[in-house]
């Protein structure tokens, strides 16, 4: 478009050349219209002339878990600011809500979203996002534990059947609980499981409304510090994959297309806030009182998930997932994570 009104801008010189041969009342005429066309070319031009601006605003998304700990650090501690990053930041308490504001268009960057939906959403939309880091859970400091209240009946995995099982929403914990029970001899079908927002989840539990509790950090150390509560079980995820890259981060192509030099700053920003968490985990973590709800005497507490910077992602540890995922039947086709993992040119 800006060749072509550059074609007219100087086959505009040319006609102002012709028109003087003319006579003087056309001469006039030709005059005003070659002047309106040239003013208009030429703001044309100027206008043609002007790179788009990249946005330095990022949206980012995230849960209140502990894996959402690098944006709140990075955030917390001027770190997003430093890389010249302004980041809205919104709170959900799905996964699957996450994903879906990112496909609408309304989330840039999702700094920690469960891998089992991220799945399904490169067979959906293939090459639409880019996963940029991963978790490496490992069991010794574990994530997710099974718990039920200090006087239940309830002793083994067997003692769930019949039961009423608590849950954060979304299809990720479902699917890997009943992946694990299968994995240990326990029909899943015979457990009535209840999705539940973590504010409500412990509740639940201490009134009985359901009679085991599937909890995450940080709900998984407030709840054991209560001392109302006890685990019957050792992280779901890790007994699944140990290490297991079950969070990845990623961003969507068409922003990192369209504000490469942005994207480039918030990863780094993120990566930067990870290895202030892995520097001093204390001194991190006591973001997760403001963002999380974590109290000030426990944050210390909460079990920290390490989690890979880019360009160190352990590629084959993320399809060893995404194989066991297809497997066990928690995903209907499989990724490759060397596509996902893909920079964008």
């Amino acid at each position: 478009m800006c060749l072509l009104f550059r074609d007219l801008y100087a086959a505009s010189s040319i006609w102002h050349g012709i028109g003087y041969t003319s006579d003087m009342k056309n001469m006039y005429r030709n005059i005003r219209f070659i002047g309106l066309a040239l003013v208009s070319a030429t703001l044309l031009l100027t206008s043609c002339s002007k790179a788009p601006q990249e946005t330095t605003t990022v949206r980012m998304a995230s849960q209140p878990l502990i894996f959402g700990l690098p944006l709140y650090v990075a955030q917390d501690q001027g770190i997003f600011a430093k890389n010249d990053v302004n980041v809205d930041a919104k709170s959900f308490t799905s996964a699957n809500d996450m994903i879906n504001a990112l496909v609408a268009g309304q989330i840039d960057i999702l700094p920690d979203v469960p891998l089992v939906p991220v799945v399904s959403l490169e067979s959906q939309y293939p090459g639409r996002f880019r996963v940029f880091a991963h978790s490496l859970m490992t069991p010794e400091k574990p994530f997710d534990r099974i718990l039920v209240k200090t006087d239940s009946t309830i002793k083994t995995l067997t003692d769930l059947s019949g039961k009423r099982v608590a849950l954060i929403p979304g299809t990720t914990a479902l699917n890997a609980m009943k992946a694990f029970l299968k994995k240990h001899g326990v029909d899943a079908a015979s457990i009535s499981f209840v999705q539940l927002a973590p504010p409500a989840q412990l509740p639940a539990l201490q009134s009985d409304s359901v009679d085991a509790l599937y909890a995450y950090e940080p709900l998984l150390t407030i709840a054991l510090a209560q001392g109302r509560y006890r685990p019957i079980s050792g992280s779901i995820y890790c007994d699944l994959l140990n290490p297991c890259p079950l969070v990845v981060s990623l961003v969507d192509r068409n922003f990192e297309k369209a504000n490469p030099e942005t994207t480039k700053r918030a990863i780094n920003a993120l990566d930067e806030a990870t290895r202030a968490i892995q520097a001093d985990p204390v001194k991190a973590s006591a973001s997760l009182a403001t963002h999380a709800n974590v109290p000030t005497n426990l944050t210390a507490k909460v079990n920290i998930q390490n989690r890979t910077i880019e360009g160190q992602m352990d590629l084959k540890l993320m399809q060893k997932f995404i194989d066991l995922l297809l497997e066990i039947g928690e995903v209907q086709k499989s990724a490759s994570a060397e596509k996902m993992t893909e920079l964008t040119h």
